[in-house]
């Protein structure tokens, strides 16, 4: 393909040339930078043969799905070929040229393909009570703003007169326009990123691209709240006040109804909450420390996910439990009941190591010690009651367009899933704190914890 994108060029070069002479395309539709302020014209063809040498560099290289996107990854590449391409004399053997310009390009992408150690931060809210101390949960770092702010200006990150200028300005205090440049950048970025949040959550990334570690980040910062709402009775209520800056958030929902008899009714309902539980640091501290070690777990999934490799002791495990907290995570979130028992029923899925409805019977009967036909509600249902109708009814039939109870209420199933999957998680986790265990998602369906 590089020997064709030669061509290529060469024939975009030609002079006198319609642009579908033959039937190709070589009308021009895009530059590549060769430095010095200088750029080569690329024509349709060549654009699509760049994203088709992007594509092929990229499934030999399994890290390079893991670190970075198609759209980043393209971008590179296409950087890459700039200089190549302007290195070579168009008139030379074709061959021999592609076999240079490849070279040039495996070069230079080695040099800036991958970021280290970068921290991406994102303002949020936590608790209803803003003195919680930081804490950690594997590489998603949890600090009220002014910790995080001490933390950036210690490791000189922050100069000290954009920390002062910003705390007095979350302070209420209204300042003078900032006369340096540099300063006045950092201080509106900080109150544009972090805005009035209380908290501020910081995820660490390892050799990921720019766009791949920043949504990466965005979904492991997640993936903590969701570890952190499993110690409420209800995980999916505290996450209505675990907010991203970025996240909807709380809203407003007014509805202005017209009745038969011209009457009009307003409706006003309020999605999410400003804020989660509210807990002292007192009672914080002593429940991250009993749950230490689950946090440990979980982190080291999280870790997993971020991971560029993908290495890990435990791998197939650390997969699994990422895929269930973040199908539990997005259960929790969705507005629509019907929806959020489809990802519930996902989320137990992962955990039996998608052995559907059999595989999540299994995982019920050795994490929480539930036979199949024991009552698990106050109507007597059963386990194989509830469960044939969270998977079967709601969850496949759902996917496969045959629920023909779409307009039901499915609140309390909603409910009854949320449950289940939440106990099964925790009971997974304390398996694994407990236990020294096969990097084997099976064994969650064999192995108690007693």
């Amino acid at each position: 393909m590089v020997k064709d994108l030669i061509e290529a060029l060469a024939r975009s070069q030609v002079s006198g040339l319609s642009p579908l002479e033959n039937g190709e395309d070589i009308a021009i539709t895009g530059q590549i930078a060769i430095g010095s302020g200088k750029f080569i014209n690329t024509s349709s063809k060549m654009e699509r043969l760049l994203k088709d040498i992007a594509r092929e560099l990229k499934q030999q290289n399994r890290q390079l799905k893991q670190s970075h996107t198609d759209k980043e990854w393209t971008q590179l590449v296409k950087n890459s070929f700039g200089p190549a391409l302007a290195s070579i004399d168009l008139d030379d053997d074709r061959t021999q040229s592609a076999y240079e310009v490849l070279g040039l390009v495996n070069t230079q992408l080695a040099k800036y393909s991958s970021i280290n150690n970068c921290e991406h931060a994102f303002g949020c809210t936590l608790f209803g009570k803003f003195d919680v101390a930081t804490f950690q949960i594997g590489p998603v770092l949890f600090e009220p703003r002014e910790a995080w702010l001490n933390r950036k200006v210690k490791d000189k990150q922050m100069s000290a007169i954009t920390a002062r200028r910003v705390r007095l300005i979350w302070a209420g205090k209204k300042l003078r326009e900032c006369k340096q440049p540099s300063v006045d950048m950092r201080e509106q970025v900080v109150l544009k990123v972090i805005g009035g949040c209380p908290y501020v959550c910081s995820v660490s990334t390892q050799e990921l691209g720019a766009e791949a570690g920043r949504g990466k980040a965005y979904v492991a910062a997640h993936l903590g709240m969701a570890a952190i709402a499993l110690l409420w009775p209800t995980p999916s209520k505290a996450l209505q006040g675990f907010n991203l800056l970025n996240d909807p958030g709380v809203r407003h929902q007014q509805t202005l109804t017209f009745t038969p008899d011209n009457g009009i009714l307003v409706n006003y309902n309020m999605v999410g909450l400003p804020h989660g539980p509210a807990i002292s640091a007192i009672e914080w501290r002593t429940e991250f420390k009993a749950y230490k070690d689950g946090f440990t777990v979980i982190g080291e999934a999280i870790s997993y996910f971020l991971s560029a490799s993908t290495e890990s002791s435990r791998p197939r495990l650390m997969n699994t439990l990422v895929q269930s907290l973040l199908w539990f995570y997005e259960a929790c979130r969705d507005e629509v009941d019907l929806m959020s028992v489809v990802k519930f029923s996902a989320s137990l899925d992962a955990l039996a190591n998608g052995g559907k409805v059999g595989g999540i019977k299994r995982l019920i009967n050795a994490r929480l010690g539930i036979e199949d036909k024991q009552a698990v509600c106050n109507d007597g249902r059963t386990l194989n009651s509830v469960i044939d109708n969270i998977y079967s009814e709601c969850r496949s039939r759902t996917i496969h367009g045959t629920n023909e109870k779409l307009g039901h209420d499915w609140s309390s199933t909603r409910l009854e899933a949320e449950r289940l999957a939440k106990l099964c998680f925790i009971s997974a986790i304390d398996l694994m704190v407990k236990k020294s265990i096969s990097d084997d998602p099976k064994i969650f369906q064999k192995e108690s914890c007693q």
